[in-house]
């Protein structure tokens, strides 16, 4: 390591350095400890999940969890939320309950993906004003301000209000936290770590379900639908132990800072292999305040680094903003990638398309009725309280069955893990479908069981994943907004006419998802590629 960089480095992870994550000063003298000892040093192209990265991960992966608690925060304290419960303890001057039709009740709970929508497609705009994790700081504050009106709610039209404000955050944050992960990721275990994204969905609809069950009687509801706001505060807590994402750093022409906090990610000094790929791909114009970076391949630092040392590197990866950059911040490889004209982009266009059908057709597989229907089929063998422990063990099954596909994703690739899920929920679906016409109770309780161990390992999981490997760091934005746009739309789609269409056919409602997930397999088995192993410009070059 040159004295220029050593200097940068102490700069960049001295103590008057704001906000600095306290992972990377502790892994910048790591870093400098390495790069001085003897021996040859692997590549970050052969890392795998370093302590850095898995606890990085790990506190973005609080903002999915949030959606999750949220998404079912509504299910369980239906009944003594709208009717009030006179014969259990009263400890607040707030009202007892918000007593509302179902007409109502059901606008507070399918407003939720309205403010969803909204915060999807502002997700990109916000990721490259403030960074990854930037942008998921400031959504903190939708999550803190949705928990505390719906927890004082005192009329149906306040907990509406604080459900909308929520899923603001929520939209946010799956759009962000899952493209956060695949780029602090290595190659190797990209599938690995953005699962966790998905386990953190259904980790926090499984704390609601217990929270729910819990808290299920008298004015305790408010608790309930509450919890956010402890979430939200941990994160708030612990957001400055996570690092700024180096790809987006890269394509803001931060470029000593993005390998800083890359040799800090992979615990290892030569990132060349992995930042030329960047540079080849984005074709990275000069910084405007200083010669272009030149980087030797083993690592040796030259001009931008001394630049940096000579004007003290007050560098800030862990701001919200992008404040500090001895550069001009600004994208990349040309015009600005929005929301609004990323479809005018040919070699984002293919990609653009097949984001869409993956979130869109995830919802046509009908997952949320079967989940919808789950407590009226266990209802009609088991008591309630009995009916809410079962349910909640569905919700363990999905928890299971996600850490099963995050462990297998990267071993056996993503199209066969997808295709395998879409064909065992063919099945399943149509066995509940059959269940349910033929009055086979416990037939159909099983089936729920399948739907959901074939749904949780690969067709939940895999388009957030794919949505994050289609599109490079200049697209990743506004790729992913719109990839979970389409997923709320199609969400409330099916949510609108699944009880019409079923008045209308019955049972026969199913056989439309079996007819979407077979048509859906098929066009995914056209146009969709193995992305596995491969550089993210890499699997963006081959759609373009």
């Amino acid at each position: 390591m040159s004295h220029a960089e050593e200097e940068g480095i102490v700069a960049f992870s001295g103590q008057d350095t704001v906000d600095t994550s306290p992972l990377l000063r502790t892994d910048a003298v790591e870093v400098a400890s390495l790069q001085a000892s003897e021996g040859p040093q692997g590549s970050s192209l052969s890392a795998g999940i370093t302590w850095p990265c898995l606890v990085s991960a790990v506190i973005v992966c609080i903002s999915p969890l949030q959606y999750g608690y949220h998404i079912a925060e509504l299910n369980t304290p239906k009944n003594i939320i709208v009717s009030c419960d006179r014969d259990a303890a009263h400890w607040s001057s707030l009202p007892f309950c918000l007593p509302m039709d179902d007409a109502m009740y059901s606008v507070c709970t399918s407003i939720f993906a309205v403010g969803g929508l909204l915060g999807s497609l502002s997700a990109g705009w916000m990721a490259e004003k403030w960074g990854r994790r930037g942008a998921l700081v400031y959504n903190s504050a939708p999550f803190v301000l949705g928990s505390l009106l719906m927890a004082f709610a005192v009329s149906p039209t306040m907990l509406a209000t604080g459900r909308l404000v929520s899923g603001l955050g929520s939209g946010v944050s799956i759009v962000i936290a899952p493209l956060y992960l695949s780029e602090i990721a290595p190659v190797k275990y990209r599938g690995t770590l953005n699962l966790l994204n998905q386990l953190s969905i259904v980790i926090g609809i499984l704390i609601t379900l217990i929270v729910g069950m819990l808290a299920n009687s008298g004015p305790y509801w408010r608790i309930s639908v509450g919890g956010g706001l402890v979430l939200a505060c941990m994160y708030l807590l612990l957001f400055t132990f996570a690092v700024e994402s180096p790809r987006y750093l890269w394509s803001h022409n931060k470029c000593v800072e993005a390998r800083i906090v890359l040799r800090a990610l992979r615990c290892t000094p030569n990132v060349e292999d992995e930042v030329v790929g960047w540079s080849s791909a984005a074709a990275s114009p000069a910084p405007t305040h200083q010669p272009q970076n030149q980087y030797a391949a083993d690592g040796t630092g030259t001009t931008d680094e001394h630049a940096l040392a000579q004007h003290g590197a007050r560098a800030s990866l862990g701001t919200a903003g992008t404040e500090g950059s001895t550069t001009k911040p600004g994208p990349i490889g040309g015009a600005n990638v929005t929301i609004f004209n990323i479809f005018r982009f040919p070699q984002y266009r293919k990609a653009w398309v097949l984001v869409l059908i993956l979130q869109f057709g995830q919802q046509l597989s009908g997952i949320n009725t079967v989940f919808y229907y789950s407590s009226s089929v266990l209802e009609k063998m088991f008591s309630s309280q009995v009916s809410s422990i079962l349910a909640m063990t569905i919700g363990i099954l999905n928890v299971v069955a996600t850490a099963s596909g995050a462990l297998i994703v990267d071993r056996f690739g993503r199209r066969p893990l997808l295709f395998s899920s879409m064909a065992a929920m063919a099945v399943s679906v149509t066995l509940l479908g059959v269940a349910l016409a033929r009055g086979y109770n416990m037939m159909a309780a099983i089936s729920l069981y399948l739907v959901v161990a074939s749904f949780a390992p690969g067709y939940g999981p895999i388009p957030f994943l794919l949505g994050t490997e289609f599109f490079d760091v200049r697209a990743a934005g506004a790729g992913g907004s719109w990839a979970l746009a389409a997923n709320w739309v199609g969400t409330f789609i099916v949510a609108v006419a699944f009880l019409p269409v079923e008045h209308l056919i019955g049972e026969w409602v199913f056989a439309i998802f079996v007819g979407a997930l077979l048509l859906c397999g098929v066009v995914f088995y056209i146009y969709v590629p193995e992305t596995k192993g491969r550089a993210i410009e890499e699997i963006a070059k081959k759609l373009a």
